[in-house]
């Protein structure tokens, strides 16, 4: 099949998880508390993101994240508990291509919020939510010797590809990840 032109990209500020949980953009006021998941490094480190803290997130958050977005670089949310309001994790879409109708999900839980299936949740709405925008193809790469989060791709419907040398940054340094990915007609 020829796609023609490039492809648009367009994802809600916020999306149904299940009933009990959204995907909701970011917003300051949850900054306080997703800031300690940037220094974590069962989190943060596991995901690459950098060990900022609450005030350089802050800055991050005011003076880049819409420049981000708006260049289809970073499209971060919180998941959050519709009970209670309370943050459980996050869950990104980045690194957006246009030409290939290609698009990188990662995605990270609180402690308290792991071992439920939440991040399998996540990251199938987010797919989803990709998909029903256009995209053909939807990507995530997970440290080697990081089982928990392949067994959340792969319960995702994610396919297994192979591995990309020193992709990712962990304990200051770089390591192989595996490449996964799950296309619009699986």
């Amino acid at each position: 099949m020829t796609e023609p032109g490039l492809v648009t990209f367009s994802i809600p500020d916020r999306f149904e998880i299940d009933g009990a949980f959204v995907a909701r953009q970011i917003e300051e006021r949850d900054i306080p508390i997703v800031a300690p998941a940037f220094r974590d490094p069962g989190i943060g480190g596991e995901n690459g993101m950098p060990p900022f803290d609450e005030d350089e997130l802050r800055r991050i958050w005011r003076e880049q994240i819409p420049d981000l977005r708006a260049r289809g670089v970073l499209f971060p949310y919180v998941i959050e508990d519709t009970a209670d309001g309370s943050i459980m994790g996050g869950v990104t879409l980045r690194h957006f291509d246009p030409m290939r109708g290609v698009i990188e999900v990662g995605y990270w839980l609180f402690e308290h919020a792991r071992g439920r299936g939440l991040a399998t949740l996540a990251v199938r709405a987010v797919t989803r939510e990709a998909f029903a925008s256009g995209l053909w193809r939807v990507e995530a790469h997970v440290r080697i010797g990081n089982d928990a989060s392949e067994r959340v791709l792969e319960r995702a419907g994610f396919t297994r590809e192979g591995v990309k040398r020193r992709l990712l940054r962990h304990e200051g340094g770089r390591v192989d990840a595996t490449a996964f990915s799950l296309l619009a007609d699986e």
